[in-house]
């Protein structure tokens, strides 16, 4: 996937507008560096999305330290995840943003049709989250995910993100669809709407917050967020690392003060062993020495943390050049 999530007018489509004004400015620096050099193109995602940014922005901090370590970084545009790894292994691009379980099911095999198992792929950073959120109807009585056996829940389509994580969500508990009062294929809009004029008791959203649909439901009809905290979960995460833990920080959504634990997948800055160390560990080390710079940016790079970047959602090894340098500063 290429790191988007749906939105509609309003603060959601005011925050996608935002994205593509960073786009543009992020990205525009990068092509403009003088072409002598060694270059590495980052494989990132739609235009209109997330990594298509978050990619801009990592180039924008390698091409900060070009006269040290010679390095010249372009974003290209792509489809996302698939598309993106593809790429790598053809040898189109150098670094890919590339969500956590596309990886994984590329590094173990299944993650395409008769797809072998990638042993060349590496990571030299996990980015940012996108949590799932469980909205419920505040008739329903649901306190936690034990009481949502037997009601009314929207999961998503067929092969969306929200219909993954809201698989997931109930394997992580150990429910199925049996469980359920009854199952609901429902986009973020129609779900957000049936939860108010009670035609459902729950709803999975995923994305990046603050989603527009979920804010809609709290200030529409009393609608609370559901933290997802169990020992069943946690013994899911540990068995399935491009899932991770993720906290909702409080005051995300106006009325909600409290934070709320969750968990989510993460997008990872991705190469091959192809790369060499001195080129991965300068990568890492422009990114990091950057932080405080990236985070300040923009609200997709606020939650970025560096012991988080440097382990979450490993579901490849590190490139051994980003190794060197977590090693060097005490991050492994």
């Amino acid at each position: 996937m290429g790191g988007r999530s749906p939105g509609r007018e309003g603060s959601g489509m005011r925050f996608i507008s935002s994205v593509v004004a960073v786009a543009i400015a992020w990205s525009c620096c990068p092509l403009a560096v003088a072409a002598e050099g060694h270059t590495l193109t980052v494989e990132s995602g739609d235009v209109s999305g997330f990594y298509y940014p978050e990619a801009g922005a990592l180039c924008r901090l390698i091409n900060r330290e070009r006269s040290r370590h010679g390095l010249r970084c372009v974003v290209e545009p792509t489809l996302g995840s698939l598309a993106n790894l593809t790429a790598l292994r053809v040898g189109d691009g150098q670094l890919a943003i590339v969500q956590s379980r596309i990886l994984a099911q590329a590094v173990t095999g299944g993650e395409g049709p008769a797809r072998e198992p990638d042993a060349g792929l590496r990571i030299l950073m996990s980015l940012h989250g996108e949590a799932l959120a469980v909205l419920v109807n505040p008739a329903a009585k649901i306190k936690s995910m034990t009481d949502v056996k037997g009601k009314r829940l929207a999961v998503g389509h067929p092969g969306s993100f929200q219909r993954l994580m809201a698989d997931s969500l109930l394997a992580s508990e150990g429910l199925t669809s049996r469980d359920l009062g009854q199952v609901l294929e429902m986009d973020a809009h129609e779900a957000s709407e049936a939860l108010c004029r009670n035609e459902i008791d729950a709803a999975v959203f995923t994305g990046l917050h603050p989603l527009a649909e979920v804010q809609d439901a709290i200030d529409e009809c009393g609608a609370s967020l559901l933290s997802v905290r169990s020992s069943a979960v946690d013994t899911y995460l540990k068995a399935n690392p491009a899932f991770i833990r993720q906290t909702i920080p409080g005051d995300t959504y106006a009325g909600v003060h409290d934070k709320v634990v969750s968990f989510g997948i993460a997008s990872l800055l991705v190469t091959t062993a192809s790369l060499s160390p001195d080129d991965a560990y300068e990568v890492v080390k422009a990114v990091f020495e950057g932080l405080a710079f990236l985070k300040s940016q923009h609200p997709l790079f606020g939650g970025l943390d560096r012991k988080q970047m440097a382990r979450d959602a490993m579901v490849a090894p590190l490139h051994e050049g980003a190794l060197r340098y977590y090693k060097e500063n005490g991050l492994q």
